[in-house]
């Protein structure tokens, strides 16, 4: 893995996607316990408002990754996402008794994050048009880097907030995303060979207003409207709205396609399904686990109570040390020219997903004797999850940026981050409110209750990984003959 076949932009990009990291899950692993223990909101309540969250997050990139095809080219719409997510965790730090200040930080988050995420992925795919060879280690030096923000978050923001209040932890994220967005700014040059931001469109007049104005004007209505869909709940009807807009684009898409492309879309739907399956179990993380946590495991060593918010920082810790690893192995089958494919990459993730999940099953089970257990158990079982990460996204996000079906990769990696981001998010918030008591969880009575239910709901999520893995075996088998395509 040597730096230095790498393209010289990646150190700024990897710059901004570690705030990046540090900034959402600094936030996500406060929001659940900041719903429930200071706004004092019921499970169901804060399980559907984070849900609501999560998986708008991933529905406004398809918008984003739009936009960036069309008009604004990957560079400027990171500056432009880095920029308003900046702003939404500035206003999440405000104190105030007012959910409204929560839900406006929130919009702003999500419509930050359309310009930002899959766009910052599809910029490191340009930067590999002439370093191919370096392209699959590249995009997993990338992901551990991200990873190095979403394992220290956890950590320095669930201490601030747990020191010095709620608020402090929420603008330590902000701060962390400002010093990426600052970072990346100071590498332009190192961008100037990709695609620059289309101002003849920009330009372009559309009932008197010229393009660049109504983006503009859409932003702030899109804002304006989160504000009533997250206190409204209604993530839903948008995310069914966002999913038919979507299906007709991957129809136009298949339409004009030629019988290779439409072959590359073929597997690229795949990889949606996929994602969307892996990451609806693995953000019960950040939910119905973090929970879980909190009432039902021992987090006291050696005389030290860790805080709940730490174990959000088992996952991302899993990734860099696994990381680091995969990337290596990467480099050196492909320098013996021997290549892995991408579905057999896939299974490998899911293995482990089932493997983690094993044991977090385990730790409810040993939860049901007493109403607590050790986290030895849920600690490996994260770990394992952390390191199935590696399996997923890095390689589907690679294979989508080398596939470029008719040139739209920006719109494609937008789907698939919604399917793999907000189908999945909304499902694991349904999941997680399976979870949900309605007891105080005084006694120890209500605690072995509480573990019984945690118990029930992550031996289904087992049981379902399972049928998936066989599943995803068949399909590969099948396809074993099929040819990966460049």
């Amino acid at each position: 893995m040597q730096l230095s076949s790498q393209p010289k932009g990646l150190f700024h990009l990897i710059a901004i996607q570690m705030w990046e990291f540090f900034s959402y899950y600094g936030m996500r692993s406060l929001l659940i316990l900041f719903l429930t223990q200071k706004l004092l909101m019921s499970d169901d309540h804060a399980y559907a408002l984070y849900g609501a969250y999560t998986s708008l997050v991933y529905v406004t990139p398809i918008l984003g990754g739009y936009l960036a095809d069309r008009y604004l080219g990957n560079y400027w719409s990171v500056i432009i996402g880095g920029s308003l997510m900046v702003a939404g965790h500035a206003v999440l730090s405000i104190p105030s008794h007012d959910n409204t200040m929560l839900y406006a930080a929130l919009a702003l988050i999500i419509c930050g994050y359309g310009f930002f995420k899959t766009n910052s992925s599809c910029l490191l795919g340009e930067l590999y048009k002439d370093h191919e060879d370096a392209r699959e280690s590249g995009f997993s030096i990338s992901y551990i880097g991200g990873n190095v923000g979403s394992a220290l978050a956890p950590i320095f923001c669930g201490y601030a907030a747990s020191r010095w209040g709620w608020n402090v932890g929420f603008a330590l994220a902000g701060i962390g995303m400002l010093i990426g967005l600052i970072i990346f700014s100071t590498g332009r040059k190192h961008f100037a060979h990709v695609q620059k931001a289309n101002l003849p469109a920009l330009r372009k007049k559309t009932a008197g207003f010229s393009h660049w104005q109504l983006i503009i004007l859409g932003v702030i209505v899109c804002a304006a409207g989160l504000v009533f869909v997250l206190q409204d709940l209604l993530a839903g009807y948008i995310l069914a709205v966002v999913l038919a807009f979507s299906a007709l684009q991957m129809f136009r898409l298949y339409r004009k396609s030629s019988t290779e492309d439409r072959k590359k879309l073929n597997a690229i739907i795949y990889f949606m399904l996929f994602g969307m399956v892996f990451w609806a179990f693995d953000q019960q993380g950040g939910s119905s686990i973090s929970l879980f946590i909190e009432r039902n495991i021992d987090t006291d060593i050696f005389g030290y109570h860790i805080p709940t918010a730490f174990f959000q920082s088992v996952n991302p810790v899993a990734v860099i040390v696994g990381g680091i690893a995969v990337a290596w192995l990467w480099k050196v089958l492909a320098a013996r020219q021997i290549s892995v494919r991408t579905l057999t990459k896939l299974n490998m993730g899911l293995f482990l997903l089932t493997a983690g999940f094993s044991l977090i099953t385990l730790s409810s089970k040993l939860a049901m004797v007493s109403g607590h257990t050790t986290f030895l158990w849920l600690f490996i079982g994260l770990f394992l999850i952390g390191i199935a990460e590696l399996f997923i996204d890095p390689v589907a996000l690679s294979a989508i940026t080398r596939m470029n079906p008719q040139g739209a990769t920006g719109t494609v990696a937008g789907i698939y981050m919604l399917m793999g981001g907000s189908v999945a998010n909304y499902l694991a918030a349904n999941i997680a409110e399976l979870t949900s008591t309605g007891t105080q969880l005084t006694n120890t009575a209500d605690l072995i209750a509480s573990a019984t239910q945690y118990h029930h709901v992550f031996q289904s999520i087992l049981i379902v990984t399972v049928v998936v893995l066989v599943l995803g075996l068949l399909v590969n088998f099948k396809n074993r003959n099929e040819p990966e395509y460049d």
